[in-house]
C-alpha cells in the first residue's frame, strides 16, 4: 500500500519520507569480479534493447529480481555509458525511468531502476542493487567511471547510503528526490562524490534538505539544489534535464567524460541567466546559488575570476544573510508547529488502552486544526510552512503505522494510526484502504470488504492499487473483491473513451 502515500499527501493539501533502514551493502558482494566489467549478456539472454523502457528485466542470478531499464537509441557496445542506478520507495522501478527516460535520451544515460528495493523491507535495497548491479554490469558496457546512484524518498536514503559504503562502486554522483542521507553525515567526511538534490516547496522534508545545504556549502562539497513547485514527489520531468546536465558538465571538469566546448558554453549561459532572473526578482539565495555554480561548477573549464568576487562579496551581504535567517525562522516555525503531535504520537506504542484513547482524541483534534489554519492561511510563505507541516504529521502518521503493519506486525497499532488519518480525513479514500490491508492481514475479510467499500465510496478509483496489493491478496479468491476490482476497471475504460 506504499504506492498510495503520495497520493494521499497530494489530495490532503498537496501531494511522503518513510526512512529506509539500509542494511550495510557489501562492497565485495557489488564488485565481484566475475560481474563488475564484463559487458556480454547472460547465457539465452538477446542484447539490449534500446530506445525503449523495458518495465521488467529478470536478473540471471535471480528472477525474483527484476528492474525497468532504459538504454539510449544511440547506445553502442565498443563504448562505455554513464548509468543511474534508481530505487523507488514503493519497488515501482518503471515509475521513475518512464517519467525520465526522455532526459536520459538526451544526455546518453542508462537507467536501471530497481522492482525489489521498498521501504520497510529491510535488506531490500542491498539485495536489489547487488542483483541489478551484476546483471547491468554482464549486459551493458557501463563506464565504471560514470556511475550514479537516484531515488525518492526512502529511496534517496537508499542510494546515497550505496553511495557512501559502497567505495570500490566509485560512484560520480547521487541525485536524491525529497529525501537526504540516511543519517546525518558527518562534518569529517567530504565526500567524493556530487550530490543534486531535487525538493518540492511543500515537501515536509524541506527542513532536513536546508540543513543538508548549509553542511554541503561549509563542508565545500559538490552539491546543487533545485526547488520546483510541488511537494513530496519525484520531481517533474521538465526540471529533471538539469540534474543530467549538471553531471555531465562535472563529468567533464574531472576529466571522466570528454569536454563539449558548445554545451560547456551552453550551460554557462543557463546558470548566467539564472543568476540574473534571481536578480531581478529580489530572490538572494538563489542568486548566491547561482553564483556559487559559476564559481565552483565552471572551474578548470572556464575564467570564473569574476564570479568568485561576485559569489564572496554575496557571501558577506547583509542581504543574505537576512535571507537565511528568515529561512531558518521558517524551518523553526515549521518544528514548532508539529513538535506536540509529534511527541503525542510517540507516546502511542506504550500506553495503555485509556491512554491511547485519549491520546487520539487529542492527536486527531490537533491535526484537523493544523489542517485548517493551513488552507485558510492567505499569505503564500506562511502558507507553505503550513502545508510542510501538516504533510510532515501526516507522513509521521503513515510512517508509524506502516512500521507497526510491515514491520512490527502489531496490527492493533496500525490500525489506531490509519484510524487517525480516516478521522482526519473523513472524504479521503486512502486511510481507509490501509484499514483494509489491517484487517485483510488480520483475517477479518467482512471488515476488510466493509473497508474497501468505503473506500470506493470516498473515490478511490485506481483498480491496480488494490488488484496489486500484496497486503490484500487473501481477499483475490472473494467474488465480492473481484467484483469491485471489475468495477472501478469499468469506470476507468469508460472515462478513458469520453
Amino acid at each position: 500500500m506504499l504506492r498510495c502515500f503520495g497520493r494521499m499527501l497530494k489530495h490532503l493539501v498537496t501531494s511522503a519520507v518513510v526512512p529506509a533502514t539500509c542494511a550495510a551493502l557489501t562492497c565485495a558482494a557489488l564488485m565481484s569480479s566475475h560481474a563488475y566489467g564484463q559487458v556480454q549478456s547472460p547465457p539465452g539472454a538477446e542484447g539490449p534493447a534500446i530506445g525503449k523502457v523495458i518495465d521488467r528485466v529478470p536478473c540471471a542470478s535471480d528472477s525474483t529480481e527484476t528492474y525497468a531499464l532504459y538504454v539510449p537509441s544511440s547506445y553502442q557496445a565498443e563504448k562505455a555509458w554513464p548509468i543511474i542506478y534508481t530505487f523507488d520507495p514503493e519497488a515501482r522501478g518503471d515509475t521513475p525511468v518512464h517519467l525520465y527516460k526522455d532526459a536520459a535520451e538526451k544526455f546518453g544515460f542508462i537507467l536501471a531502476a530497481s522492482n525489489n528495493s521498498r521501504n520497510f523491507q529491510n535488506g531490500s535495497g542491498m539485495k536489489a542493487a547487488q542483483a541489478v548491479w551484476e546483471d547491468t554490469h554482464r549486459r551493458l558496457k557501463i563506464d565504471p567511471r560514470r556511475v550514479y546512484m537516484m531515488g525518492f524518498s526512502g529511496g534517496a536514503r537508499v542510494a546515497t547510503q550505496m553511495a557512501l559504503v559502497c567505495e570500490n562502486c566509485n560512484v560520480a554522483g547521487v541525485i536524491a528526490h525529497g529525501a537526504g542521507y540516511p543519517v546525518s553525515p558527518h562534518p569529517s567526511e567530504k565526500d567524493p562524490f556530487a550530490y543534486f538534490s531535487f525538493i518540492g516547496e511543500q515537501d515536509f522534508n524541506w527542513p532536513e534538505i536546508m540543513d543538508l545545504r548549509r553542511q554541503k556549502e561549509e563542508w565545500g562539497n559538490p552539491y546543487r539544489l533545485r526547488i520546483f513547485a510541488g511537494g513530496h514527489q519525484w520531481a517533474p520531468a521538465s526540471v529533471f534535464d538539469g540534474a543530467l546536465a549538471w553531471l555531465q558538465l562535472k563529468a567533464m571538469q574531472n576529466g571522466s567524460a570528454p569536454r563539449d566546448a558548445a554545451f560547456i558554453e551552453q550551460s554557462l549561459a543557463a546558470t548566467q541567466k539564472e543568476a540574473a532572473d534571481a536578480l531581478q526578482r529580489q530572490d538572494v539565495i538563489a542568486q548566491f546559488e547561482a553564483y556559487r555554480s559559476l564559481a565552483t561548477d565552471f572551474s578548470g573549464l572556464k575564467d570564473v575570476t569574476e564570479y568568485q568576487a561576485r559569489l564572496a562579496a554575496l557571501k558577506n551581504s547583509p542581504e543574505l544573510k537576512k535571507a537565511f535567517k528568515k529561512l531558518q525562522a521558517g524551518v523553526d516555525r515549521q518544528h514548532a508547529l508539529t513538535d506536540a503531535i509529534s511527541a503525542k504520537l510517540s507516546q502511542v506504542a506504550d500506553a495503555s488502552l485509556d491512554t491511547q484513547a485519549e491520546l487520539r482524541v487529542q492527536i486527531v483534534d490537533a491535526m484537523t486544526d493544523l489542517l485548517s489554519k493551513a488552507k485558510r492561511e492567505t499569505d503564500e510563505e506562511t502558507r507553505l510552512i503550513y502545508r510542510r507541516a501538516v504533510n510532515d504529521v501526516w507522513a509521521q502518521t503513515v510512517e508509524a503505522g506502516q512500521a507497526e503493519l510491515e514491520t512490527k506486525k502489531h496490527l492493533d497499532r496500525a490500525e489506531f494510526y490509519f484510524q487517525i488519518l480516516s478521522m482526519v480525513t473523513p472524504n479521503q479514500p486512502w486511510p481507509v484502504l490501509l484499514l483494509a490491508e489491517t484487517n485483510a492481514l488480520r483475517g477479518d475479510k467482512k471488515r476488510a470488504m466493509k473497508d474497501l467499500h468505503e473506500a470506493v465510496k470516498r473515490g478511490l478509483n485506481d483498480a491496480a492499487s488494490i488488484s496489486e496489493d500484496e497486503n490484500l491478496q487473501t481477499l483475490r479468491s472473494e467474488a465480492e473483491f473481484q467484483q469491485v476490482v471489475a468495477e472501478l476497471k469499468a469506470k476507468s475504460a469508460s472515462q478513458s473513451i469520453r
